[in-house]
Order: C-alpha cells, then sequence, then structure tokens
C-alpha cells in the first residue's frame, strides 16, 4: 500500500491511534469535575443556624438531626418524614456508640416546636447528651 504506515505487507495493523483515547479522558474528566462541584454544593441542605457567641466545637461521636424551615427533618443527611424513622435512626446509632451525642441544628424559621420535639425523641431513645446547633456572629469591624 502506497504511503501508508500502519500496515505492513501482509495488512497487519502496526501502530494504535490514541486519539480517541485521549478524547474519551478529556470527556470524563469533565463529567468528574461537573459532578464533583455539584456534589460539594449541596443547595437542599442549608440550614440558616442561629447565631450564638458561646458555642463550642464538638469533639464526640454525634448524630445530627436538622429540621429546616419548610417542616421537612433530616437525620445524618438522610431525609425522614415520621417520628419512628427518626427514633430508628437514633437507636440504631445508639446501639455503636453508648456515649452518643445529639445534635439539634434547626433554621432560624423553623418552629421551635418542632426542635423541642426532636430533642424529646433523642432522649426517648437514651440519647443522654445533646446540643442546639448555632454558628459564630460575625465579628465587626473596628470594634
Amino acid at each position: 500500500m502506497a504511503g501508508g504506515g500502519d500496515f505492513d505487507d501482509e495488512g497487519e495493523i502496526t501502530g494504535i491511534n490514541v486519539t480517541p483515547l485521549v478524547d474519551v479522558t478529556l470527556v470524563l474528566l469533565i463529567i468528574f469535575m461537573v459532578t464533583t462541584s455539584i456534589i460539594n454544593n449541596p443547595e437542599g441542605l442549608r440550614v440558616d443556624k442561629p447565631e450564638a457567641a458561646t458555642g463550642q466545637t464538638v469533639d464526640r461521636a454525634s448524630i445530627l438531626l436538622v429540621c429546616r424551615k419548610d417542616g421537612t427533618t433530616a437525620v445524618d443527611d438522610v431525609e425522614v418524614t415520621t417520628d419512628a424513622q427518626i427514633k430508628n435512626a437514633i437507636t440504631d446509632k445508639l446501639a455503636t456508640d453508648r456515649d452518643l451525642q445529639g445534635i439539634v441544628q434547626c433554621d432560624t424559621k423553623a418552629e421551635v416546636g418542632r426542635m423541642v420535639h426532636l430533642i424529646d425523641l433523642l432522649r426517648d431513645s437514651g440519647v443522654k447528651k445533646y446540643a442546639i446547633a448555632t454558628e459564630q456572629p460575625p465579628k465587626e469591624a473596628g470594634g
């Protein structure tokens, strides 16, 4: 065959074209970059926590109960709809660590009664230590 360096005398392929491999790799890289940026920015899990100047960091094993202003509840980032689901999640986690601390994180616009109810569920399930999640207020400039 004249002018073709990819074939020898018997018609066998002796070279490999890597262009399609590079194309596929670049497409996969772009897909992974886009999905990673979406995963790192979970819009549906935002909670506007109240501010408290005396807040502390939790250093022990904990379970996070979140109540949002729209009335939805999540336990460790998993949506739950019934009290039974909440209690099951608490008792499952409590079985692995008896010194578990419950953290209740409610939106500033959430009902106070919902927060108290979540604390009651923690206590009924056997959690002896619990806290309310807050965030530090912004520091005033020049003060």
